[in-house]
């Protein structure tokens, strides 16, 4: 049985869980069949470079004759603890641990990864936090695969390979982007594969219409970049241990980039700041107040109302904490128990194939009705990302327009850009509209507040090198 599972689990026509992934995804932001071939012929890469790693059963049966040959001349040598030794030895490599096991078995993170890594070289704008994103809303085919396999083929895989369709949710939200970076140093170290950068730029301008803000944001961003001469591929060489850990993922890459800019031009804090002409990047002031009522809050409560307690949420719930639950929760509960774990499914064999008639009588009455999630279209999205960019420009107030002989007659002090700018070391150190926009950030890119915090304090960390560099060769 277990060799059976074996080859049902690593056959190269064994994608249908893949392909289930890949078209949603090519559903919803994609316009063409091109991902998916691609996805298929790289998991017939790893499939067929799996095969070289597991054991088959004529390797096993000629090490196991040269092991008795070897120890047949060698017997009258042996100590009765060396023949003990030989014989766990031998038992052990017959039978190998499930770390063992599950490193040569593909599980549905891989499949994540190489979706990702699919529309990676094929350079569309498709982020890790969308992925991730979409697993856990339950519309790509992550935490319910276990419901497309047929029951004649779960029934007859081994436990091991039953408990690789029905993963755990992610124990911290940079697991998705740290099996990424492992896949791709894995594909270019064996196969010698070059994998290009991110498309930064058409990322960095949907975050910007996300996230409403001023399009100065997106062409400062790319500015800042080529100054710091910080590219948007994967690090696939680093030594363990090493700083920056998670700069090596481009997209947090980006996103720091972007929230760095954001507290350079228009600073979330109350301290006014002036721009020495009306030419000046300065010039123009971001209402974050407004912003934060008109257009984050407002979204947030919609976006948590439908799925308030999100797919993996659901999943983690016990008994204790459905009966907690409200009207329109508990209604959100059901309807997501009938979609994934209630099942008509009726077994003849076994002990379930006593009630099978009961079943039978039982769904005919109370059938179990299944409605196609449906999809938004990228129309409609478009469209609503650019109507929020354009209100985003209605928040901009413009800043009173100091010069240099004004400043010099004037006793007060003059602030300017970039003046009174704080660096938040720890996720406790933000505050106000910085914590809304530092979550909202690391809510798109798919990490923890914590690691964007990180992330952003490294990326300000080498522009003060840049800048005492420059002030260094000026002088």
């Amino acid at each position: 049985m277990a060799d059976r599972g074996e080859k049902i689990a690593s056959g190269t026509r064994s994608t249908p869980i893949p392909s289930t992934s890949i078209i949603y995804i090519a559903r919803t932001s994609t316009d063409t069949k091109e991902p998916q071939t691609l996805v298929h012929d790289l998991w017939t890469l790893r499939l067929q470079h799996l095969q070289h790693r597991v054991p088959h059963d004529d390797s096993e049966t000629e090490a196991e004759t040269h092991s008795q040959f070897y120890s047949s001349q060698s017997e009258p040598e042996t100590s009765a603890s060396e023949s003990t030794y030989r014989k766990t030895r031998a038992r052990s490599a017959s039978h190998p641990s499930k770390q063992q096991h599950s490193a040569n078995t593909l599980n549905l993170l891989d499949t994540l990864t190489l979706c990702y890594t699919g529309l990676l070289l094929l350079r569309e704008p498709i982020t890790i936090g969308q992925i991730q994103h979409w697993c856990q809303d339950g519309g790509l085919l992550y935490y319910r695969a276990w419901r497309e396999v047929p029951l004649s083929m779960r029934e007859r895989l081994p436990a091991a390979y039953q408990e690789l369709l029905e993963p755990q949710p992610f124990s911290r939200p940079e697991r998705l982007h740290d099996a990424v970076l492992r896949s791709l140093k894995t594909m270019h170290a064996e196969i010698g594969m070059v994998f290009p950068a991110v498309n930064h730029v058409l990322i960095s301008y949907r975050w910007v219409r996300e996230l409403a803000l001023p399009i100065e944001v997106f062409a400062a961003t790319e500015r800042l970049a080529r100054v710091l001469g910080m590219g948007f591929t994967f690090t696939l060489e680093y030594k363990v241990g090493e700083k920056g850990v998670l700069l090596r993922y481009p997209e947090v890459r980006l996103m720091a980039l972007l929230i760095v800019v954001v507290k350079l031009l228009f600073p979330l804090d109350e301290v006014a700041r002036h721009p020495v002409s009306a030419v000046d990047v300065s010039a123009l002031a971001m209402d974050w107040r407004a912003w934060a009522e008109k257009e984050v809050e407002p979204r947030t409560q919609e976006d948590r109302a439908p799925e308030a307690l999100g797919y993996a949420g659901l999943m983690g719930m016990g008994q204790h904490d459905v009966l907690d639950l409200d009207g329109d929760h508990l209604d959100q509960y059901m309807d997501w128990f009938e979609e994934n774990i209630a099942s008509e499914e009726v077994r003849e064999r076994g002990r379930a194939g006593r009630d099978a008639d009961f079943r039978r009588t039982l769904f005919k009455y109370f059938p179990v009705h299944r409605t196609e999630r449906a999809l938004v279209s990228n129309e409609c999205v478009e469209d609503a990302m650019t109507d929020r960019l354009r209100r985003a420009q209605t928040l901009l107030v413009p800043n009173r327009i100091v010069g240099a002989a004004d400043e010099s007659r004037n006793e007060e002090v003059i602030n300017r850009m970039g003046s009174f700018y704080k660096r938040d070391r720890t996720p406790g150190d933000l505050t106000g509209f910085t914590s809304v926009l530092y979550t909202r950030c690391s809510g798109l890119v798919g990490c923890s507040v914590e690691g964007m915090v990180k992330g952003v304090s490294l990326i300000e960390g080498l522009v003060q090198k840049d800048e005492e560099k420059r002030r260094k060769e000026g002088s």
